[in-house]
């Protein structure tokens, strides 16, 4: 609570009559919170607040609604997101019939000019119980080459005229860390796994930097109604990091975006560090936090690395997408010159390897609270915990899989290894920073549907994976706030409604504390502030104030 009592009555903003999560250390609750400017000055009970209102301040009656601090993604890929909407065809997942895929390509395909390139994204084999086969793609673009992402992004699948534009025959090895599937005559199947896929979708004419501005205006739109207020934005190439610094210097930036520079772009890291730029750095609207690499692959589409073989299929063990050698450099470099490592690490084998890299650099150069991470850290039994915690990394984890791939998980992994998916109630009571998200567009950005399946364990089919790793409601939220916070050197910004810190908030159509479990996916956002303004109002909000 502020104690300038002068600064009260020239509050911008006062939200009352409310119950104030605040997140703090205590768990405090409180009834009312002033804003001044960008950041928070009081929270306290409404008598107190009252007195911060003052000429022009725009007051909020909440009529005991529940106010939480701004929720943070701590891993998705909202340019990716984006410039599908722009270009692309959706192909899942809520396509589950291969007749509808194929006319939703159809659809697309007559609309488009002969000879250009099509991208459909968020492709779900599971769903659909198979890949289509090029030849089934052919003849509903036999004009137009085609590709389609799984919505892992790690697998997908080309028509004939796109293996044609790119070499692919039946004389084409399979390159390294990648694998063309191929039918019982030796011909690519149209499937391309991992590295291969890239020998298509390289050939896609490169996104502008008009269209990722485009597409994350309206991701960020969506976003926001979501209640989150940060993302940590993954991979982000250069020209996708154009577009959001335009759309910060044109204060069209409407949530906060911690970057990971992409470390497949060729010379990005090189060129962080000839330029001497050290982690975090930016400023409280667009902030460089790491380097990432993705070094592990997919679960769900049976190509991250375990020890154990996939579950019916006992030659594969996955596929890791660098050398040893290669990536353990990449990391030690990074380190060396002060640059956060974010590692992607899914299965154990995975994790591990990633875990190597990350322990030969603190070896060579040790640095206390140097916050590297293992991105998505999926499967996690004891030995990995151990290791996580010795070397001080963050299990930055994919929570969001498991509600939208679990029931994938325990089909390719089994139910055994389903005990340390994601076991977020081990890694708090071992004190293992664990942040949460939904790696959008792979799964849904609703950070709801990731809560709930922290609490209740549960799959989108309704599905347990293993109950006793469940987690307390206002734990949840935390890997969705403080946890997140702290992933990106931000504990003492935002994470938690406290003065001081920014006012990032979000208002909800119920109380997560009290509801009964299963209501937690339904949960809705009526209000979403940034900064001391209130950037979005939900329907149901603004009928309510019209009355």
């Amino acid at each position: 609570m502020s104690s300038n009592r002068d600064s009260w009555t020239r509050a911008d903003l006062v939200l009352l009559n409310g119950k104030v999560v605040t997140a703090d250390a205590k768990d405090t609750i409180a009834e009312a919170v002033a804003v001044k400017g960008s950041r928070i000055v009081a929270v306290s009970n409404n008598r107190l607040i009252s007195e911060a209102i003052g000429e022009g301040t725009e007051v909020v009656d909440l009529e005991g609604r529940t106010v939480f601090p701004g929720l943070i993604d701590s891993h998705m890929h909202p340019g990716s997101y984006g410039v599908f909407w722009v270009r692309g065809v959706k192909c899942g997942p809520d396509v589950e019939s291969m007749e509808k895929l194929l006319e939703r390509v159809k659809e697309k395909a007559d609309a488009t000019p002969a000879g250009r390139w099509i991208l459909g994204y968020a492709l779900d084999d599971v769903k659909l119980g198979r890949y289509p086969s090029r030849r089934e793609l052919d003849g509903v673009t036999p004009e137009n080459p085609l590709y389609i992402q799984r919505r892992d992004g790690h697998i997908g699948v080309a028509n004939s005229l796109a293996l044609e534009a790119a070499g692919i025959t039946v004389n084409t090895p399979d390159p390294p860390h990648g694998k063309i599937d191929r039918d019982e005559d030796g011909e690519p199947t149209g499937v391309l796994r991992e590295s291969a896929k890239d020998l298509v979708s390289g050939m896609f004419p490169s996104y502008t930097v008009d269209e990722f501005v485009e597409g994350l205006k309206h991701v960020f739109d969506e976003f926001i109604g979501l209640g989150l207020t940060t993302i940590h934005a993954s991979m982000t190439d250069s020209t996708e990091f154009k577009a959001m610094q335009r759309l910060r210097k044109d204060e069209e930036l409407k949530l906060r975006v911690c970057v990971h520079a992409s470390g497949r772009e060729e010379g990005m890291l090189e060129s962080l560090i000839a330029a001497g730029i050290q982690t975090p750095f930016g400023d409280d609207w667009l902030k460089l936090t790491e380097v990432e690499w993705v070094f592990d692959t997919s679960t769900s589409g049976r190509t991250a690395a375990y020890y154990d073989p996939y579950v019916g299929e006992p030659d594969n063990y996955g596929i890791l997408l660098y050398d040893q050698e290669d990536i353990t450099d990449r990391v030690t470099r990074a380190h060396r010159a002060g640059i956060r490592i974010g590692l992607d690490g899914i299965g154990d084998r995975g994790i591990d390897r990633a875990l190597d890299a990350i322990e030969a650099a603190l070896r060579e150069q040790p640095r206390e609270d140097h916050r590297h991470r293992i991105e998505h850290c999926c499967y996690v039994p004891p030995p990995i915990q151990r290791r996580l915690k010795e070397l001080g990394v963050i299990d930055a984890s994919a929570n969001g899989f498991l509600h939208d791939l679990g029931d994938a998980y325990k089909a390719n992994r089994g139910e055994e290894q389903m005990r340390w998916m994601w076991p977020h109630r081990t890694l708090i009571d071992q004190g293992i920073p664990a942040p949460a998200h939904s790696d959008c567009p792979v799964c849904s950005p609703n950070p709801w549907l990731g809560i709930y399946s922290l609490v209740t364990r549960k799959t989108s089919s309704g599905d347990t994976l293993y109950a006793g790793e469940g987690i307390t409601p206002m734990e949840a939220i935390r890997a969705y706030t403080v946890d997140g916070a702290h992933a990106a050197w931000e504990e003492d910004l935002k994470g938690s409604i406290e003065p001081g810190k920014l006012a990032d908030m979000v208002v909800l159509d119920g109380d997560p504390l009290t509801m009964p479990h299963e209501e937690l996916k339904d949960v809705r956002t009526l209000m979403t502030v940034v900064d001391g303004r209130i950037v979005y109002r939900s329907d149901a909000w603004r009928s309510r104030a019209a009355q």
